[in-house]
């Protein structure tokens, strides 16, 4: 199962140059060097644009300078699961915890490593934390994954609702929820999720496959209309 806007295009053309340097890491001659936050702000916007490999420098030139970063070190931990790499995206995730014992992102997609494997186990483990911690977005996901994997749908569609209402901007919440809710048979309600699914996605791409949702959107319209 399946972890900010750029500027207006109604903007002079020197803005809009400067604002893909920032975004890239790069800048002009002469200009001085970004600060850790811009930095930080840089990488941010190349993992949300699916540029992996550019974010990926700009969070290990934060680490030289600043070892501790949570931010750095969690964007490291996203995208070594997005490149598939499962025991570099643990490393990171831990050494988050050894940093902020309590992060709930981190302790969320730590155990999520371990969904495939063991399900039950995540599933106890996110249920404990989530006692201590219930309004977390990102636990409440894991949770869903984890009864997701059990064909737990039910379940899973409940705590995909509780993240994408703890979290209504992200576009990997409102996709689950969708997904859950289309297996439940209930695609009337599915379709918002999809759609607002799809519009998010547009400032996160790659964090799924656009073209079935587009299609199941289509579908599910035409079986509407196909009724009345």
């Amino acid at each position: 199962m399946s972890l900010p806007a750029r500027a207006s295009f109604l903007v002079f053309l020197a803005c809009c140059l400067q604002q893909g340097a920032a975004a890239s890491g790069w800048h002009p001659p002469g200009s001085p060097p970004m600060n850790g936050a811009q930095k930080l702000l840089a990488a941010y916007r190349d993992l949300s644009g699916g540029m992996l490999d550019a974010a990926e420098t700009e969070y290990r030139q934060v680490l030289k300078e600043r070892p501790h970063e949570i931010d750095a070190l969690l964007g490291l931990a996203v995208i070594s699961q997005r490149k598939h790499q499962p025991d570099q995206a643990a490393r990171y995730y831990r050494q988050v915890l050894n940093e902020d014992m309590g992060n709930a992102a981190a302790a969320a997609g730590l155990i999520g490593l371990s969904i495939p494997a063991d399900p039950a186990g995540a599933e106890s483990e996110l249920k404990e934390l989530l006692d201590i911690q219930p309004s977390s977005p990102e636990l409440q996901y894991a949770l869903g994954n984890a009864l997701a994997f059990e064909f737990r749908m039910g379940e899973a569609e409940h705590a995909y609702l509780i993240a994408h209402t703890l979290a209504p901007d992200n576009a990997l919440y409102a996709y689950n929820l969708a997904v859950s809710l289309d297996r439940l048979h209930r695609p009337d309600e599915a379709l918002p999720y999809y759609e607002k699914s799809l519009s998010l996605s547009m400032q996160a791409p790659g964090l799924f496959d656009p073209h079935p949702v587009r299609r199941r959107i289509r579908e599910i319209n035409g079986s509407g209309e196909a009724k009345r």
